[in-house]
């Protein structure tokens, strides 16, 4: 978007809320950039407010842009934005984050799985085998009900 179209954005929007577009209070630039935050990224936002500063310049030399209030809420917007980047980052796992496993818990796993693989492989190699039991393992026999 160029410089005049967003300042006729502006003033349009100014006119339609009774507002004056020239001289421009900060709270008018303010609102209006919290209007836009609906409908355009935070640097459209910011290059919309500088065309505002630019015609104020040319015309008045008073930059609402630099006014605490607007540049507050322009922070205000690229926090939210970044708040809402955040999300869809989030809603785009497969699984949450909670639900996986912490590596410190994965690596102990593995460091068992690891030592039982090499405790066979070192018996194998010492030609020791685990035989078979001949007889099944006996198992105490359950109190009768009656």
């Amino acid at each position: 978007m160029n410089q005049h179209t967003a300042w006729a954005i502006f003033v349009e929007w100014c006119q339609n809320r009774g507002l004056r577009p020239l001289p421009a209070n900060p709270w008018t630039v303010a609102a209006y950039a919290r209007w836009c935050e609906t409908n355009h990224h935070y640097q459209t936002i910011v290059n919309m407010v500088k065309a505002i500063a630019k015609e104020h310049m040319r015309k008045s030399r008073k930059r609402p842009d630099r006014h605490p209030l607007v540049t507050r809420t322009l922070n205000l917007i690229a926090k939210r934005e970044e708040e809402r980047e955040e999300d869809k980052v989030q809603a785009a796992a497969l699984f949450p984050e909670e639900d996986l496993v912490s590596t410190a818990d994965a690596e102990s796993t593995a460091q068992r799985v690891q030592r039982k693989v090499q405790t066979r492989t070192q018996d194998a190699a010492q030609g020791l085998r685990r035989a078979l039991r001949a007889t099944p393992k006996l198992v105490s026999r359950r109190p009768s009900l009656s």
